[in-house]
């Protein structure tokens, strides 16, 4: 079980076919269909937004450090734009990276027994959650800064 290998399969096929950070951890397995070859681009992940929950008493300044604070946005939105929904065929060795991951993700699910939660993302921590964007953030930056 290793959430940094899922985030590597991720940055590596968002890369392959131009999609935002959001839009690759938005993806369902609902969204892709491997025997056609195809994906559905629907929603993005979004990063997270707190406020505090404790009425500004706990003495944190920042609300996302507050033990009670509160989900002030919700954690996935549709595209930015009409355009940003879409459809794209997937190459053959994406494919192959698609099945190969979701093999993985199933030896995970197994391996976590228990903790596994099911969500249905494509790209998932190794107890099935999906990746927060924040968490990920500066590597997603370095690629694209590496990229030019």
């Amino acid at each position: 079980m290793c959430r940094r290998r899922s985030a590597t399969a991720y940055r590596d096929f968002a890369w392959a076919l131009g999609l935002r950070q959001g839009e690759a951890l938005g993806l369902t397995w609902a969204d892709v269909n491997l025997d056609a070859g195809t994906l559905v681009v629907r929603r993005n992940r979004l990063r997270p937004k707190w406020r505090h929950g404790c009425g500004n008493t706990c003495g944190r300044k920042q609300a996302g450090y507050c033990p009670s604070r509160i989900a002030a946005r919700t954690d996935t939105a549709g595209t930015k734009s009409r355009a940003g929904r879409r459809g794209m065929g997937l190459p053959d060795p994406l494919i192959a990276l698609l099945r190969e991951h979701q093999a993985r993700q199933d030896a995970d699910r197994r391996a976590a027994c228990d903790l596994w939660q099911e969500t249905g993302y494509v790209f998932t921590t190794a107890v099935g959650l999906p990746i927060n964007p924040s968490t990920d953030y500066h590597a997603w930056k370095r690629l694209l800064a590496k990229a030019g």
